[in-house]
């Protein structure tokens, strides 16, 4: 009894480890398609998903973005990433008097980040933001492998500097994400 009890043991302590060794992707939506749209490029997600589960072996990618139920196109845009398997978690956007208005989710992928720290060995973020500055000092601190993608100009200098060689300009692999322009 106590040597089938010690082999499940094992085998729940292997499965955990494999659980760990896991990555899991964070996309900064907003600061992903604007740094995009402003370098001339729009990105194909459906490349993206395939460059980060090839390229990174990544199990989930999460996918951080706004959520304005009115606009039908954005609704059906993430219809669209769900079948191409992201995860989303939406925050809804609120809506200022002088006209603005803001999906503000810098403060949930982070806590998320540390939400699921456990889950993951490896971590890839899509982001320049530098508010992310003290959560990617901390998991490099842990010795936790992260990878950072963005865009050169719009990345914080700060966080190029932090990842160094960790760091890939998302310009230099354009030619494997950039959507296709219709004729």
């Amino acid at each position: 009894m106590r040597a089938v009890q010690k082999q499940d043991k094992e085998i729940f302590d292997l499965i955990k480890k494999e659980e760990k060794r896991q990555v899991i992707v964070f996309v900064d939506a907003s600061n992903i398609i604007y740094g995009c749209n402003r370098a001339g490029w729009k990105m194909d997600f459906k490349k993206l998903f395939q460059y980060l589960t090839t390229r990174f072996g990544a199990k989930r990618i999460l996918y951080y973005a706004g959520l304005d139920s009115r606009n039908k196109k954005q609704l059906l845009f993430y219809e669209l990433l769900q079948r191409f398997g992201y995860e989303l978690h939406l925050v809804p956007v609120k809506y200022f008097s002088d006209g603005t208005r803001k999906g503000d989710v810098d403060a949930r992928l982070a806590f998320e980040a540390m939400r699921y720290y456990d889950e993951y060995e490896k971590a890839i973020f899509l982001t320049g933001d530098g508010d992310y500055f003290w959560l990617f000092e901390y998991l490099l601190g842990k010795g936790k492998e992260v990878r950072l993608l963005g865009h050169s100009k719009s990345t914080a200098s700060e966080l190029k500097q932090l990842f160094g060689h960790s760091f890939i300009p998302l310009e230099n692999i354009r030619h494997l994400l950039a959507r296709e322009h219709k004729k």
